[in-house]
């Protein structure tokens, strides 16, 4: 939903500005790409294994790292027994 909005905004800022429908493409191409990145950096939920996603809502803080879920039960189960699922965090990236 936010992305929807924040492309938007950014139709309606660009459009504005004159901008060509190409270069509203290429920043939007960009954007995504930023974003992939960051998301391709994070570690994926401890206990399904499953990658980061942007949309991910649900987190704890375990030893000063915050740990992101896929969903209230993945962090349920996390936050019973962290220790359990503290070999699958990938620390120090």
């Amino acid at each position: 939903m936010q992305r929807l909005c924040y492309s938007i905004l950014l139709a309606g800022i660009l459009a504005a500005c004159g901008t060509s429908t190409t270069q509203q493409q290429e920043t939007t191409t960009a954007e995504q790409g930023a974003i992939t990145a960051i998301a391709s950096s994070l570690p994926g939920d401890p206990v399904c294994e499953m990658p980061y996603d942007t949309s991910y809502q649900e987190w704890s803080v375990y030893k000063g790292d915050t740990v992101y879920f896929c969903s209230p039960t993945c962090k349920g189960v996390f936050d019973k027994n962290p220790e359990k699922y503290a070999a699958n965090l990938k620390q120090g990236e």
